[in-house]
């Protein structure tokens, strides 16, 4: 048998290295999970959105992300309250790598707001969306207006819709005499909006009572040129709220009053006063009639 004092030393050796292997293996674990750690970090991408309101107060805002060929499949969602930053971190990996292959859709709640979207890059910096804008709450027409005679569209229209003689809303057709008309949801919905179409003096302007349904509705209106008799002149209103009388005399019943741009067919003159026609709209009816008075001359020009 040998030395014990030697076999000793042999073994207390073998511990020390085997010790001293461990802690470097632990060493090198350790290092390779922070080197992991600090990539998985720097793969992570923020995505950040700014709300913008106009007389509302929504209580909360939902923001989803998804892929834009796949809108079923959400990314993430998060509910964020008024006084909250709107950000979003996710892993940059998880991004549709397709251009404006992300969309960003932001819910109002609250309210019966409309949800607005945004599409955006996957891209490797962080994501700073287009701001959101959040209006009243309205229901939608989709309105067209066309040449009654050729079917014609009556391009760049303006479209001006009232109630009770307060505005809720303007809009100006695009070049095919579509237009989609916001009408506000604090509106009286029982009655009807009074809906006023100025083509800059290519025809009459149209005047017509409409019932907005809630939701999205659709409405084409058809406009009519005028047909003029022998000695008739067509006249445009120079200003607004320009009384339309039953008689040439002061203090004759007002049928109703003219607004800027209104036409008005003269066709005999008295003084300081002229006599004409002005086309009206019947709803109800879906036709023209003329209402026939006298309009004090100051208030109208001739129609270049």
């Amino acid at each position: 048998m040998g030395n014990p004092v030697n076999y000793i030393h042999k073994i207390l050796l073998f511990l020390f290295l085997s010790i001293l292997s461990a802690q470097d293996s632990v060493a090198v674990d350790s290092s390779q999970s922070q080197s992991n750690t600090k990539g998985i970090e720097s793969e992570t991408i923020s995505i950040s959105a700014v709300v913008k309101t106009i007389n509302v107060a929504p209580t909360a805002y939902r923001l989803s992300i998804y892929p834009r060929n796949h809108p079923a499949e959400l990314l993430i969602q998060k509910i964020f309250f008024p006084d909250e930053v709107i950000q979003i971190i996710i892993p940059a990996s998880i991004l549709n790598a397709e251009p404006l292959g992300n969309v960003a859709k932001l819910e109002p709640l609250g309210a019966q707001y409309e949800p607005q979207y945004r599409m955006f890059n996957s891209g490797g910096e962080d994501i700073i969306l287009q701001a959101f804008t959040v209006l009243v709450p309205v229901d939608i027409l989709k309105l067209t207006v066309l040449e009654e005679e050729s079917g014609n569209p009556i391009p760049f229209s303006i479209i001006r819709v009232t109630q009770n003689g307060k505005l809720l809303s303007n809009a100006v057709c695009d070049s095919s005499g579509y237009v989609r008309v916001r009408v506000p949801v604090t509106r009286d919905k029982k009655d009807p909006v009074l809906i006023s179409i100025n083509t800059e003096g290519k025809f009459p302007t149209w005047k017509g009572h409409v019932l907005i349904n809630e939701g999205v509705s659709e409405k084409t209106i058809l406009i009519a040129s005028i047909k003029l008799d022998n000695g008739e002149t067509i006249y445009q209103v120079n200003d607004e709220l320009v009384s339309f009388n039953k008689g040439p005399e002061n203090g004759s019943e007002v049928l109703f009053l003219l607004n800027i741009d209104d036409q008005i067919v003269i066709s005999r003159v008295a003084g300081d006063r002229m006599y004409g026609r002005v086309r009206v709209y019947l709803s109800n009816q879906e036709t023209y009639t003329n209402v026939y008075g006298w309009i004090l001359s100051r208030y109208i020009n001739i129609l270049e």
